[in-house]
């Protein structure tokens, strides 16, 4: 494990694979090194290829530091200073929320040379602000347990009595600690949905990208991908067959070689 020091002062904390062209994954809400370790063999995977991989956890979770207040623009410096000890460019890999980092760290400048993008879950119009106002009075009351319920059942759309059955399990309390950031990613969705010119958002964003889905995920999101995909001047599109929100190593590491080759 390294660390590097963002521009306000948080430690982030990451591992780094291999020695190469750099790749750079940047997880999406819950989502940190010590529940994923689906990443990991992605990250460990592309080693074996010939590639640089650094797997981090975002401000807020797990190893890293978070420093008050929260803003889109720190996560960006974070990514910045993980270019930097990579060698000065990468691409980036995002999950899901993750892509509004990735996407904001393409338009700054930092060295980002291409994006590769699981299922952004970019839907324009779709106003979250009620579910942003319920998180952020329940984490100020800390409520954090209800909080990551309400964010599993309003938000995702998973069934009670799946985040039920979740919550029985040993990786809940893992969850649970991250519940503060859940408002981070969902504001950055929020933002980005909520703008009246969303379809030119990225029209800066020249670098060479992909947008991921799988055929086995939550309603909506082959045709957001679709859309993020026309939205953006360099970009192409595929299809992951029998893939869900999060694809396999099996699935995922072929077709990124495919693209960073």
């Amino acid at each position: 494990m390294s660390t590097v020091i963002s521009q306000d002062g948080t430690v982030i904390d990451y591992d780094r694979y291999g020695d190469g062209p750099a790749i750079i994954f940047i997880g999406g809400a819950t989502q940190y090194r010590a529940i994923d370790p689906s990443t990991a063999e992605v990250a460990r995977r592309l080693a074996d290829e010939g590639f640089t991989a650094i797997d981090y956890d975002r401000r807020g979770r797990g190893r890293s530091g978070d420093t008050a207040p929260w803003a889109l623009e720190r996560e960006v410096e974070d990514v910045a200073a993980l270019v930097k000890a990579a060698g000065g460019t990468a691409t980036l890999y995002s999950s899901s929320s993750g892509a509004t980092v990735a996407l904001a760290a393409a338009q700054a400048g930092v060295g980002v040379t291409a994006l590769a993008l699981y299922e952004p879950p970019l839907f324009a119009g779709l106003d979250h602000g009620v579910h942003l106002d319920t998180l952020r009075a329940l984490l100020a009351e800390g409520k954090h347990d209800e909080a990551m319920r309400y964010e599993m059942t309003a938000v995702f759309g998973v069934p009670a009595e799946a985040v039920e059955g979740m919550a029985q399990g040993p990786g809940w309390a893992d969850l649970v600690a991250v519940a503060p950031t859940l408002v981070y990613d969902l504001a950055s969705v929020h933002d980005v949905n909520t703008d009246p010119d969303w379809a030119a958002r990225w029209s800066s964003v020249t670098v060479p990208a992909i947008v991921y889905s799988g055929t086995e995920t939550f309603p909506g999101m082959p045709e957001t991908a679709d859309a993020v995909a026309a939205a953006l001047p360099d970009a192409s599109r595929r299809v992951l067959p029998g893939q869900g929100h999060g694809p396999t190593p099996d699935a995922i590491v072929p077709v990124l070689l495919e693209f960073l080759r």
